[in-house]
């Protein structure tokens, strides 16, 4: 679950960091959302397409857990909705497109030597509209959604980072990297324990999952700028990560459907399959990176 908070901070850090020097000319706006829009949908269109195929053969197999309801439009233009879209995944992308076209009119609009007051400013209105609003409109809870701040978190401490020199020890921010972690892990079990909930609420989430997450990326950012080198591996799955969080569901459901014919009640089966699931997420995501995600960025990047 955390995995989506640290997404929503790095989404910060990574915006803040392509357009330094950017800001205030109109072009540079246009070609941020452009490059951002194409980042997004066309790829995401692919599994869309390919899950609005099986929900025409077998509508029960999309959306089980909503009742099995589609809203085509929403789904493909990512716009908020009561219905979730049908690469259910999505709902964290309908969060990003909103980010990004937020932060393409700061770009537009705010010197970039005001980027903080702006984006505290972006936060105080969604602290505002989530307190005292009482509408049931999809639009306005993505709007005032708690997590944006998770996105203006990364956006303050990418400032930070260029604009600052940490000297502390790489061992020492690897460690406070791993603290923060440990923190998520250690909060959620204990709201868990004393909730009873099994996830968290909006603003708890911000607290034990997006602040940790804000520790993570500023420690290894900072370690890795005095030198700590991250394995290949590693980047290469980094690398790939869009195409294996769109992609991850379906491998998972349908590698769930074929085991079912032949598993049995038994420890062995998770065994067997949780290490043979993980590798198939990792396998179909590199695939879908190299054979569909890949060939469509060098385009975008050719109409640009």
């Amino acid at each position: 679950m955390a995995g989506v908070d640290l997404f929503f901070v790095i989404s910060g850090f990574v915006m803040v960091t392509v357009t330094r020097g950017k800001f205030q000319n109109p072009r540079q706006s246009l070609r941020f959302v452009y490059h951002r829009m194409a980042r997004i949908y066309p790829t995401y269109w692919v599994y869309s397409l390919l899950l609005l195929i099986v929900f025409f053969v077998r509508p029960t197999w999309i959306n089980a857990a909503g009742g099995n309801q589609v809203d085509i439009l929403a789904s493909f233009l990512l716009l908020p909705s009561h219905i979730l879209p049908m690469v259910v995944v999505g709902w964290t992308l309908i969060h990003e497109v909103y980010f990004y076209l937020v932060f393409a009119g700061i770009l537009l609009l705010v010197p970039e030597r005001k980027l903080v007051y702006a984006v505290l400013f972006w936060g105080g209105g969604v602290w505002l509209l989530n307190t005292y609003s009482n509408s049931t409109s999809p639009w306005i809870s993505v709007i005032s959604h708690p997590l944006t701040l998770e996105f203006i978190g990364g956006c303050l401490i990418a400032i930070l980072y260029f604009k600052t020199a940490v000297r502390i020890r790489i061992a020492i921010l690897l460690l406070l990297a791993a603290a923060g972690a440990a923190a998520s892990f250690v909060g959620f079990q204990y709201y868990q324990h004393v909730t009873g909930a099994v996830t968290l609420s909006d603003w708890w989430r911000v607290a034990i999952l997006g602040i940790p997450a804000l520790l993570v990326v500023y420690c290894l950012s900072n370690a890795e700028k005095s030198g700590y080198v991250i394995h290949s591996s590693l980047v290469s799955a980094g690398d790939a990560s869009y195409s294996i969080y769109l992609s991850h569901i379906l491998t998972l459901s349908a590698s769930g459907r074929i085991w079912a014919l032949f598993s049995s009640d038994s420890v062995l089966d998770n065994f067997i399959m949780v290490p043979a699931l993980y590798g198939l997420v990792l396998l179909v995501g590199f695939l879908s990176y190299r054979m569909v995600e890949k060939p469509i960025l060098r385009l975008s990047r050719r109409i640009a």
